[in-house]
């Protein structure tokens, strides 16, 4: 994938996760923003395209979730991404109902990350031929 010139939202509420998961990004030349909890998710979103969205699901006040459904009403398109560490009270077929195009598990790998985020925004992009 060549990821050079994408341009993604951190959500995210740990400052040591922001800082690195920018640093992994920015190392595939991509450009991020950082929003600090679900509410100001949104307003980013809102106001800015970003090729995709990291979302982290358990954070104070608006989570993950919430923000997700939010954004979902005005964004039908953006690849969201869930970032977790899944507990077992964690469902991953609400983050799905939620409006979330893939989940990436805590901690996770660097080939793993970069692997989702390539499929999500360029595999989605190119129609998939039924398979017959």
């Amino acid at each position: 994938y060549e990821f050079k010139g994408l341009h993604i939202l951190i959500v995210e509420d740990n400052k040591i996760n922001q800082v690195i998961t920018k640093k992994m990004l920015t190392k595939k030349e991509i450009t991020s923003d950082i929003a600090n909890h679900g509410g100001e998710a949104i307003e980013l979103a809102k106001e800015n395209k970003y090729d995709a969205i990291l979302m982290d699901i358990h954070m104070p006040g608006i989570g993950g979730e919430e923000a997700t459904i939010e954004i979902r009403k005005f964004d039908t398109i953006t690849p969201i991404i869930a970032l977790t560490a899944i507990s077992l009270d964690d469902s991953l077929e609400s983050f799905y109902a939620a409006g979330c195009d893939d989940v990436v598990t805590k901690p996770f790998k660097p080939e793993v990350f970069y692997q989702k985020i390539g499929e999500n925004i360029f595999d989605k992009k190119e129609v998939k031929s039924p398979v017959s």
